[in-house]
């Protein structure tokens, strides 16, 4: 959803989640952070973009606090209308699996959030993906084509059930998507992809 204690509560579930641990633990150190959805050495990749949002358990709580999750008797946040919270994480049932999986349980006790564990084999979770019947996982894209729309169709709300696996659709991205793809490579796309990287 779009509302703002929804946007809030993926803001911080992003703030809460460490991007360096990944890399050190899940990694070993084989990785490098990404601030922006095109990756260096693609036509539209911008080194200098930064995300507002910093690794903050601390921020991440008080967001929280601030659109009302509150903490319940069990020691769990609620949606703010006093509704059981869980998020659903799907991972599949080996070694990598089993890290993501740790990395993110650690994550949501963070937050006080309570995850619960979908273990799928891959040709399941893709055929889940492409139904939108997944609440979460963490996924890998690898390129099609070395240009920015690439990664940024991944969110086009006409690719859900193709290449877009997170099933958004997200008010006023398909406009400012479908401008971009029009466009050649250049400042004045980059600056779009900026404004689409924001949304």
């Amino acid at each position: 959803g779009m509302s703002k204690e929804k946007i809030a509560l993926r803001r911080a579930m992003g703030m809460a989640y460490d991007d360096a641990e990944e890399i050190r633990v899940v990694h070993n150190g084989q990785a490098e952070k990404m601030h922006y959805p095109v990756p260096p050495g693609v036509v539209g990749y911008l080194p200098n973009f930064r995300s507002a949002d910093k690794h903050n358990v601390k921020l991440a709580n008080a967001l929280l606090d601030k659109f009302g999750y509150k903490v319940g008797a069990d020691g769990f946040r609620q949606w703010p209308d006093g509704k059981r919270l869980a998020i659903t994480y799907t991972s599949r049932p080996d070694s990598l699996g089993r890290q993501q999986e740790e990395m993110w349980q650690k994550t949501f006790n963070s937050i006080k959030i309570r995850m619960e564990s979908d273990k799928k084999k891959f040709p399941e979770i893709l055929k889940a993906e492409k139904a939108c019947q997944l609440q979460m996982r963490t996924n890998r894209w690898i390129a099609d084509y070395p240009d920015g729309d690439n990664f940024f169709q991944l969110f086009y709300s006409k690719n859900i059930g193709q290449s877009n696996y997170s099933c958004a659709d997200v008010p006023g991205y398909d406009e400012m998507y479908e401008k971009s793809a029009r466009m050649q490579a250049g400042p004045e796309r980059d600056a779009l992809y900026v404004d689409m990287a924001r949304l």
